[in-house]
């Protein structure tokens, strides 16, 4: 994208691309485009630079269904030439065959377009890159189901970082559904034919259910257990600061791991005499972008979970200062969340493959929830869930009711 970068005398800059010879008739006979970015910012610049690109590969492809004799599904009815209404039964040469549609451009105006969060951009462009790496070209108009398939079947085939093959699930649900993601926007806006990524298809295996996916008793006891032995010699204060108290903060409050080990001092504190915490997408990502607050359970304050966090200005289980960019938090909040489950797995010893160290506690929150005779509504909202039905997303959840429910999850009494 920097490529179409221009700065001009002031240190403004622009968006510049030149226009194919063969086209140019086409295109009121100009040799380029030449368009303000409104910014004296390089970085500033280079983001709105793909809105730009998709509207002028627009346009290409306009001209390039002008030159092969085929009229663009976007031109007016009454203002194509009469020829085009001879030819429009005749076979013709696909409208979009020779404008590259670069696929790391069209994903960046997709995001920047629907605001998909930082998370998930950051991953759907690790992803697009592993496919351009792969088929060898940056062109979604020359992307084919043969190029799709082959790049399935490597994915499939091939063997992680932690030594083992790739699940199907991950390939179907995050690999491919990026790549579907990108191309169903390309199609909507007219600059390819179809979507490819659809007619390829992933087989996932259903997997043998061998247990619960909540935690035993042993499990629970082990793990918040092992959280009292600190200090830990050779750890680092922050990293023994998650280890001490984000299990038990999961536990009491069933939420996603990554959400705790974004939480910031602010999103500590009281309403009215009610000490909760705040998750927000203020602070990171949060899987329903919508935030929540949480009532504090009586055992994690009598525990002093308020007077050891609330001791650290700002992020609490990371270091900011740290960050190369505004975005990088989200990759450092994540690394918590690593930690914590290498920590567990290889220290405390939980190396059942079939329960997950950190997501382990949303599902014993929910089985306690039901258990205590908690309201589905009442678990789903602490918890993040989505509602179920369109009925359940009217009104609200509030705080003495979320107070109400968290003091009936019993206390966990560990030695």
């Amino acid at each position: 994208m920097s490529t179409y970068l221009l700065k001009r005398d002031g240190g403004s800059y622009y968006f510049r691309r030149a226009i194919p010879t063969n086209l140019r008739p086409f295109i009121g006979g100009r040799r380029e485009w030449v368009k303000s970015l409104g910014t004296k910012s390089r970085p500033e610049a280079k983001q709105r630079i793909p809105k730009l690109v998709i509207e002028t590969d627009r346009e290409l492809n306009r001209a390039a269904a002008m030159l092969n004799g085929r009229p663009s599904s976007d031109d007016g009815p009454f203002e194509q030439p009469s020829i085009f209404i001879y030819r429009a039964a005749e076979p013709s040469p696909d409208a979009h065959v020779g404008v590259p549609v670069r696929l790391l451009d069209t994903l960046e105006a997709y995001i920047q377009e629907q605001r998909i969060k930082p998370s998930t951009a950051s991953e759907w462009r690790s992803i697009i890159k592993k496919l351009i790496a792969f088929v060898g070209h940056d062109d979604a108009s020359r992307l084919n189901v043969e190029e799709l398939d082959r790049w399935r079947d490597m994915l499939l085939t091939e063997t992680t970082k932690r030594g083992t093959l790739r699940d199907p699930g991950t390939v179907k649900d995050k690999y491919l559904a990026a790549v579907r993601a990108t191309l169903n926007w390309a199609v909507e806006k007219r600059l390819i034919p179809a979507n490819v990524a659809t007619k390829v298809a992933v087989r996932v295996p259903r997997k043998a259910l061998l247990r619960t996916r909540d935690f035993n008793p042993d499990e629970v006891k082990a793990i918040l257990s092992a959280t009292l032995d600190g200090p830990w010699i050779g750890v680092p204060e922050i990293k023994a600061l998650s280890r001490r108290w984000i299990p038990w903060i999961c536990a009491y409050t069933g939420a996603r791991v990554n959400e705790i080990s974004q939480i910031r001092n602010d999103d500590i504190y009281k309403v009215g005499d009610v000490w909760v915490f705040r998750i927000t997408p203020e602070a990171g990502t949060v899987k329903s972008n919508i935030s929540r607050i949480i009532p504090i359970h009586n055992h994690l304050i009598e525990q002093g979970v308020i007077e050891s966090l609330k001791a650290r200005n700002g992020a609490i289980f990371y270091d900011p200062f740290r960050r190369r960019n505004k975005d990088s938090n989200i990759r450092y909040c994540k690394k918590v969340g690593e930690n914590l489950r290498d920590w567990i797995r290889s220290d405390i010893g939980i190396t059942d493959p079939y329960v997950q160290p950190n997501h382990g506690w949303r599902h014993t929150f929910k089985t306690l929830a039901l258990e205590v005779g908690i309201p589905e509504r009442v678990a789903d909202f602490i918890q993040g869930h989505a509602p179920k039905t369109v009925g359940q997303s009217y009104g609200s959840v509030s705080l003495p009711v979320l107070v109400s429910a968290i003091s009936k999850i019993p206390r966990y009494e560990v030695e």
